[in-house]
């Protein structure tokens, strides 16, 4: 993260900072959180409290998750005004898509309504990607320690795309759902395919996690927390390698082994 990110992302606060019997007043690094109302075509879909970073790939992966658009190639622009903490999305043909709202707040944990396997019903993921259990050990042990926010605020969760040696994308936030859509956005609107691509991640897989990373069409799926037993039963029908428990040298594979070359 970049100096200017990093100012976006955090703030000092004032705390008393206690060890034992002695206590001290002093200032401590935090990250922020910001709500921030989404639009469509200036309609209210969602607030999402996030970090206000990256923005515009947090909306275009959203809208994207939620099958709201198609491709980045709908959109004919995006609207990110800090002061307003607003982010208004504009759709080329605006008829083409249904009025959308459904004010809420959307964090780190949100609710569909509906199962991961409704939602992937006859959904898979096909991929020619293989990777080394040493590859993925490796490439973990660089993503842990990419996170310059992380590590001087310990409050955000962490996500990236990568080839099995190549990092393409590193994205933070206080959701672990948004730090995935800020990947996604990223990758569409750059053109990038995510078919042949590895995402890692920091915090818990859950069904929707899977789900996000299905409908991208992402065939490796690592993270270094644990997965939810929806997330394994969906990631078994539609064809993605989940990979959990990722920290140092040691991994469980909950899906799809033969992508991963042991040994």
């Amino acid at each position: 993260m970049d100096e200017q990110s990093s100012h976006e992302a955090t703030k000092f606060v004032e705390i008393v900072r206690v060890n034992g019997d002695l206590h001290s007043r002093q200032k401590d690094l935090v990250v922020k959180e910001a709500i921030y109302l989404l639009k469509m075509n200036g309609i209210a879909v969602t607030s999402l409290a996030c970090t206000p970073t990256d923005l515009d790939r947090l909306a275009t992966g959203f809208l994207f998750s939620w099958r709201i658009i198609n491709s980045y190639a709908d959109i004919r622009n995006i609207l990110v005004k800090e002061d307003e903490c607003t982010i208004d999305v504009e759709t080329l043909d605006k008829s083409e898509y249904p009025v959308v709202s459904r004010i809420g707040m959307i964090t780190s944990g949100c609710g569909s309504g509906k199962s991961p396997l409704e939602l992937l019903r006859g959904w898979k993921v096909s991929s020619n990607l293989s990777i080394s259990a040493s590859s993925i050990v490796k490439m973990m042990a660089k993503f842990q320690r990419a996170s310059a926010l992380f590590t001087s605020t310990g409050g955000v969760h962490s996500a990236a795309l990568c080839e099995p040696s190549v990092f393409l994308f590193f994205k933070e936030d206080i959701g672990r759902h948004n730090a995935v859509d800020k990947v996604i956005g990223e990758c569409l609107m750059k053109g990038i395919t995510m078919r042949d691509k590895m995402l890692l991640l920091t915090g818990r897989v859950s069904s929707e996690i899977l789900v996000k990373a299905a409908l991208c069409n992402i065939p490796v799926l690592v993270s270094q927390s644990a997965p939810t037993n929806l997330a394994v039963e969906a990631a078994r029908v539609v064809g993605i390698t989940l990979v959990g428990f990722a920290r140092g040298e040691r991994m469980n594979v909950y899906s799809h082994e033969e992508r991963i070359e042991y040994g």
